[in-house]
């Protein structure tokens, strides 16, 4: 039995060595290490008792379990090992396509941003040519408030014109030469002018053979009746063309108001002699007496009073400044253009009738102080001469807030009023400028 359970062992121990030296040969001490503990297991298995020699089939049923075991394990890890590899392709192959993916969104991002710039380039270029657009559209429409300005202009030459044809029945006067209308028609000569006169009564008649009412540019008049039409050529022509009409300057005429003497504007003149700054030194003089007394009863006094002063005092300095301003932009010393003027004169007006408004909201201020000073009395506790002594500051710091009032009123009222004729005044000189300038036989 021995013999038998040694040999078996061997010819399992001889598979298993079957199996492993397909690779590689044994040498010699494994050959005798090998055979060692063949003998060595067949020894003890003869020293065995029978009773352990029952369990063997028990034992290599048990081996064979586990030798299948051993094979099915091997071969999960051998199939763990090919999915291992399998997974390895598969994540290069999905890194590659996420490369070249990237690659892709990297190229996308470059030809955004490519475009990106060149939109913000367009988007400048846009907004330049925008604002060129706007500060064309502003000229035109500053053009064509010109034009619409002139137009108005020529509108009310030829109504003027037609006025003073219907008042006076012809040009009376011409830069000093005389043309009138004779009781028979004729044709006058002025300089290089030639104007053909007509009868009063067919001033306004009609002519032969037609039911059309002519005026004095009819059919045998050397002007054409469409001459002062809106539609005519004439507006379109340039005043040089009025250059070969002969006749008398008009210089005289324009001179003569300069000999015209008028008052000096109330912002020309110093502050000092308006009497507001002297009077608000003398107020805070009289403030100053009237704290010394420091009695509980009129400590409420001063400080209204104070208030009211440091109104005054701020509104004559703003007015101060109005008149500073005013004389460094005075229209008769100042080189600016007319229409620069007139505006700069307009916002003197705006802020002399903001002024205004401030001193006519003080008078109430005044008046609420004057009835609070009236209510409070004077202290029978003090002395005669201190009592005095007050009354007679408080009476002065009334009458001084008084005329502080008053002069502040009257001095912007002559502001105002001379903002308001200087502006009537260049407008005025503009008209007849213009009119002497182009059509001198107005």
């Amino acid at each position: 039995m021995a013999t038998i359970i040694a040999e078996a062992a061997e010819a399992e121990w001889d598979k298993e060595e079957d199996g492993a030296g397909e690779t590689r040969k044994p040498t010699n001490l494994e050959t005798v290490f090998s055979s060692y503990l063949g003998i060595g297991f067949a020894i003890f298995l003869f020293l065995l008792p029978k009773s352990v020699v029952s369990l063997l089939p028990t034992l290599q049923s048990r081996n064979r379990y586990l030798l299948l075991r051993l094979h099915q394990a091997e071969e999960q890890l051998s199939q763990l090992k090919s999915r291992r590899q399998e997974d390895s392709k598969a994540n290069a192959r999905v890194v590659e396509i996420f490369a070249s993916y990237r690659n892709t969104w990297l190229q996308e991002e470059r030809r955004l941003l490519q475009q990106i710039e060149s939109s913000n380039e367009e988007i400048a270029r846009l907004r330049a040519k925008v604002a060129e657009l706007e500060r064309s559209e502003t000229n035109l429409l500053s053009e064509l408030e010109e034009l619409k300005r002139e137009i108005d202009e020529r509108d009310e030459l030829l109504n003027f014109m037609s006025r003073k044809t219907a008042s006076l029945g012809g040009f009376d006067e011409v830069g000093g030469d005389r043309i009138a209308f004779a009781s028979a028609s004729g044709v006058y000569r002025n300089g290089s002018v030639k104007v053909r006169v007509m009868d009063e009564s067919d001033y306004f008649g009609e002519k032969e053979g037609d039911g059309d009412p002519t005026l004095i540019y009819g059919h045998d008049n050397v002007f054409d009746p469409d001459l002062f039409s809106p539609s005519s050529k004439f507006w379109a022509d340039q005043p040089n063309l009025w250059q070969d009409v002969h006749y008398e300057s008009h210089q005289p005429m324009c001179q003569m108001k300069h000999f015209v003497t008028r008052r000096e504007s109330p912002w020309r003149v110093k502050g000092e002699s308006t009497g507001v700054s002297s009077k608000l030194k003398l107020l805070e003089k009289e403030l100053l007496n009237l704290e010394r007394i420091g009695e509980s009863d009129l400590l409420k006094l001063p400080s209204l009073m104070r208030k009211q002063a440091r109104r005054y005092q701020a509104l004559a300095g703003k007015i101060d400044d109005l008149c500073r301003r005013m004389q460094a932009s005075d229209p008769c010393e100042s080189a600016q253009s007319s229409g620069l003027q007139t505006q700069r004169q307009t916002e003197f007006l705006l802020e002399a009738l903001q002024l205004q408004q401030r001193a006519s909201e003080a008078g109430p201020k005044l008046m609420a102080l004057q009835t609070e000073i009236n209510n409070s009395c004077v202290c029978d506790e003090m002395g005669s001469q201190t009592k005095l002594i007050t009354r007679r500051s408080v009476d002065a710091i009334k009458n001084n807030l008084k005329e502080i009032q008053r002069n502040l009123e009257i001095l912007l009222a002559r502001i105002i009023g001379d903002l308001e004729g200087i502006l009537a005044r260049d407008g005025a000189s503009r008209v007849r400028e213009y009119y002497f300038s182009r059509y001198r036989y107005v």
